[in-house]
């Protein structure tokens, strides 16, 4: 069963914040952050700590932290450095940054149009990167956009075959509801192609990478088959509490927080259904 939200989302959504915005969840304080595995406590206690004003590390940080339902400090910056156009007119950093935001409760009207009327003959930019994050964007916030869909599906081809690429576009697929047959078979066919490619550790290539694999094929519907990998991510946990060896830390440790808010959801669903 594919994990898809746009209906849910759209049914969730509460109107009036008087920032220009949508507000649809209330997030929870930090001391929440103490019923959680100590090992995550860690891991969001170090990221919330650490100093940086890159908007792809701020998004991260924003949406990992949202994915735990807690507030982050660097929220109210994100939003201070939307700007016109959005994020500098970057589209991939935009997309990321809608995403972190919405995962916070906060959708933005005049950026969604921005981000829409970027799309170009059914692309953004022509470009699988930034027209995947676009499409999970505007899932996030919502909106079906089948034309987007369907340039990914028609476009993809042994160029974009990495898992890490292919991942992107399976998770834009499942997010934005893509369910015809031809989006199934593509997303089935990939999913196991991806488990192939993983390494005898339970990852793939590195933490960034590893992350982005899990998240598709748990949202595309598998769960047993990533035990091994979940296993393998949390061994990877720095004892300070961080992941990653390199100037990455934060975008590593974001992802792999959301990665694991994701497995934590999912196995808490599929225990409820099985005590049914």
């Amino acid at each position: 069963m594919l994990t898809t939200g746009i209906q849910a989302k759209k049914q969730s959504i509460l109107r009036g914040t008087g920032i220009g915005c949508i507000a649809r969840k209330t997030l929870n304080t930090d001391q929440h952050i103490m019923f959680m595995d100590p090992r995550i406590s860690k891991a969001l206690d170090w990221l919330e700590k650490q100093q940086t004003e890159r908007i792809k590390e701020i998004s991260r940080v924003v949406w990992a932290r949202g994915s735990w339902n807690l507030s982050s400090r660097y929220t109210s910056f994100l939003i201070r450095l939307k700007g016109n156009p959005p994020w500098g007119g970057n589209v991939r950093e935009t997309a990321r940054a809608v995403s972190s935001l919405a995962n916070m409760g906060l959708i933005f009207p005049d950026v969604e149009k921005w981000l829409l009327s970027q799309k170009k003959e059914g692309s953004w930019n022509s470009n699988v990167y930034d027209t995947a994050y676009s499409l999970i964007a505007l899932a996030d916030m919502g909106i079906h956009d089948s034309e987007g869909c369907c340039w990914l599906f028609e476009n993809y081809g042994h160029d974009w075959e990495h898992p890490g690429t292919t991942s992107l576009v399976i998770m834009a697929l499942v997010k934005q509801g893509a369910i015809d047959k031809m989006y199934r078979d593509f997303i089935d066919e990939r999913r196991y192609w991806l488990l192939e490619k993983r390494e005898s550790n339970g990852g793939w290539k590195n933490i960034a990478t590893s992350n982005i694999v899990i998240q598709s094929l748990l949202m595309s519907g598998l769960r047993e088959e990533l035990e091994v990998s979940i296993d393998w991510l949390m061994k990877e946990q720095n004892y300070e509490g961080f992941w990653g060896n390199g100037k990455e830390n934060i975008v590593a440790t974001s992802l792999s927080l959301i990665t694991l808010a994701l497995w934590y959801e999912i196995s808490r669903v599929v225990s409820y259904e099985n005590n049914i």
